[in-house]
C-alpha cells in the first residue's frame, strides 16, 4: 500500500504533503533540554513523541539523521551552579548524564547526534561574525552582540507575529544598549568563571537562540527537512532561529515545523509550587516506563497531554491485557509442531498494519494508530477463544497477527519485554507498594488448594476473598490455580498514596 505522508506544518498553518529534500533521507532537529537540573516528565513527553516519530520514519524506509541537543550554557545553569558552589560546566556535565540515564530508562533511543553547546563555541562565533558582516548583527561597547530584527522583512512568519504588535508588547529588560527593543542577543558579555569564552566581540557566551541554529547547520546543513520542539518554543526561540539562520545563509531554514503540546498533571500546569512537579526519575518510581509511554500516546502530539491517575489506571489494565494475550498465544505457538499455513476465514492481519500506516501517515496520528494495535490484540483473543476449531488450525493466524504487530509495537516501544519479565516487574512493584511478598501470596494459594482438595469450599471461598481484597484475582484451571492482579489491584498500583 503506497501512502503519502502528511504533516501539520506550523510554518504554513496547514497539513501538507511531505517532500524530503533528498529522496529516501530525512534530517530532523528537535530542541533538547537546558541541563540546569534533572529532567521532568514534560521533557519525557517530547522525547518520547519524537523518538516514536523517528522510529516510524525508519520503519517506513527513510534514512533518518536525528539531532537533539543539550544546552549546557545558560543563565539558569550559571545561577544553579553558583548555588551549588561548582562551575557551570561541571553542573551541566552531571545533568547531561542524568538526562541520558532518564531517557534510557524510558527506552528513548539516542539521537543520531546529541551535541552540546560548549563543543561548538568557535562555530557559534563564526556564525555571529558572518551575521555582522552581512549587516544582520551589531556589537555594542559592552561586548554584547544583537540581531537586527527589522533587517529580516518576514520576521514573525512562524508565530504569525507582526513587528508593530511586538513593539507595543516588548518588555523593558534593562538592555539599553540595543538599537531596537526588539533585537535579541547573539552573544552576551560574561566573565563568570567557567561560563565565558574569548571572542572578537569580547569575553562572553552565546545567547540562547544562536545555539540551535549553529548545531542544526553543522549536522544537517543550511536547509533541512523537519524542525521540532514544544509549542512554547514557537516564539521567540524558533522564530529567532529562523531569522538568524536565514539571515546568514539566504536559504530557507527548515521546510516543516512540528510542535508538540504541553503537559499538565491532573489538569494543572506542572509546578513545584503546586506540588505536582515530577522529575523523570521520580515518575519512574511511581509508574512503569511502558505505562508512561502509553499515556503519551493517548493524545495527538500537537495536543496537550495530561498525566492523571485515571488514565494511568486504564493504561495499566490495557498493558496487562496485551501481555496476557501474548502469553496465551505464545504458549500455544510454543506447543505447536505442525500447522496449516492458511489464515482462518474472516481474519485479515494485514489490515491491522494498513490501518496503522494510514494513521501514522496522517500527521503521525498515534492515538488512531493505537486503535489498530487494539484491534490486533482483539483479533488474537478472538482466535484463541474460537470454539470448534482445532488448535493446529489457529497457529498460522495467530503467528501472522503477532508478526504483523511486532514492528508496530517496536515503534511504540510497547511489549518489547518478554511477558514473564513484564508480569514479574509489575507484580514486584505491586507487592512492594502494598508491603506484600510473593511468598505470602503463594502460601495463601497453597492453603486454598488444600481446602479445595479437602472439599472445604467455605474455607476456599474465604481465602479467595482474602486474596481478592488484596487485589489478586484467582482462577481455577485444569493446570491448577492461576492468579493475576485484578482491575482494582491495577488501579491501586497507579494511585499516589
Amino acid at each position: 500500500m503506497s501512502l503519502d505522508l502528511k504533516i501539520s506544518n506550523t510554518l504554513s498553518g496547514k497539513k501538507e504533503l511531505f517532500k524530503p529534500l533528498e529522496d529516501g533521507k530525512i534530517g530532523i532537529y528537535a530542541c533538547g533540554v537546558t541541563v540546569y537540573d534533572k529532567c521532568h516528565i514534560g521533557h519525557a513527553m517530547q522525547a518520547i513523541l519524537f523518538d516514536t516519530i523517528v522510529r516510524y520514519l525508519g520503519l517506513s524506509g527513510y534514512d533518518v539523521t536525528y539531532v537533539r541537543n543539550f544546552t549546557d550554557v545558560d543563565d539558569k545553569i550559571i545561577a544553579r551552579a553558583e548555588e551549588l558552589g561548582i562551575t557551570p560546566l561541571e553542573l551541566s556535565s552531571k545533568m547531561i548524564q542524568s538526562s541520558i540515564d532518564d531517557l534510557d530508562a524510558l527506552r528513548v533511543r539516542p539521537a543520531t547526534h546529541q551535541p552540546k553547546v560548549s563543543d561548538f563555541i568557535s562555530e557559534i562565533i563564526a556564525f555571529i561574525q558572518d551575521l555582522m558582516d552581512k549587516g544582520f548583527a551589531y556589537a555594542t561597547e559592552d561586548g554584547d552582540v544583537y540581531y537586527r530584527v527589522r533587517k529580516k522583512s518576514d520576521y514573525g512568519k512562524l508565530s504569525n507575529q507582526n513587528l508593530d504588535a511586538l513593539q507595543c508588547n516588548v518588555r523593558v529588560d534593562g538592555e539599553d544598549n540595543k538599537e531596537d527593543a526588539l533585537d535579541f542577543a547573539l552573544w552576551k558579555s560574561e566573565k563568570k568563571e567557567g561560563a565565558y569564552w574569548s571572542s572578537p566581540f569580547g569575553e562572553g557566551r552565546p545567547g540562547w537562540h544562536i545555539e540551535c541554529s549553529v548545531m542544526a547547520s553543522q549536522f544537517l546543513g543550511y536547509t533541512f527537512d523537519i524542525h521540532g520542539g514544544g509549542r512554547d518554543l514557537v516564539f521567540p526561540h524558533h522564530e529567532n532561529e529562523i531569522a538568524q539562520s536565514e539571515g546568514r545563509s539566504g536559504c530557507n531554514y527548515a521546510n516543516y515545523w512540528i510542535h508538540t503540546g504541553l503537559l499538565t498533571v491532573e489538569k494543572k500546569k506542572m509546578s513545584k509550587s503546586t506540588g505536582n512537579f515530577l522529575t523523570i526519575e521520580d515518575a519512574l518510581k511511581l509508574y512503569d516506563y511502558e505505562l508512561i509511554r502509553w499515556n503519551v500516546y493517548q493524545n495527538h502530539y500537537s495536543s496537550n497531554i495530561d498525566f492523571n491517575e485515571k488514565t494511568f489506571g486504564i493504561g495499566l489494565k490495557k498493558l496487562y491485557y496485551y501481555n496476557r494475550t501474548l502469553s496465551s498465544a505464545n504458549e500455544l505457538l510454543d506447543a505447536a509442531s505442525k500447522y496449516d499455513e492458511k489464515l482462518l476465514e474472516g481474519f485479515h492481519p494485514q489490515s491491522i498494519r494498513d490501518n496503522f500506516d494510514v494513521a501514522m501517515h496522517d500527521d503521525f496520528n498515534i492515538p488512531k494508530a493505537m486503535v489498530a494495535i487494539n484491534e490486533g490484540f482483539a483479533s488474537i483473543n478472538e482466535v484463541l477463544e474460537l470454539k470448534g476449531v482445532k488448535q493446529k488450525f489457529k497457529i498460522f493466524t495467530l503467528k501472522t497477527y503477532i508478526d504483523t504487530l511486532a514492528p508496530m509495537l517496536e515503534v511504540l516501544e510497547l511489549c518489547q519485554r518478554s511477558t514473564s519479565e513484564f508480569f514479574s516487574q509489575i507484580h514486584n512493584r505491586y507487592f512492594e507498594k502494598l508491603g506484600l511478598t510473593i511468598e505470602q501470596v503463594e502460601s495463601t494459594l497453597k492453603k486454598r488448594g488444600e481446602a479445595r482438595s479437602n472439599k472445604d469450599y467455605d474455607e476456599s471461598d474465604r481465602l479467595r476473598q482474602e486474596l481478592d481484597s488484596l487485589g489478586i484475582s484467582v482462577m481455577d484451571t485444569p493446570k491448577g490455580q492461576l492468579w493475576e492482579l485484578s482491575e482494582a489491584g491495577l488501579q491501586k498500583l497507579v494511585q499516589n498514596n
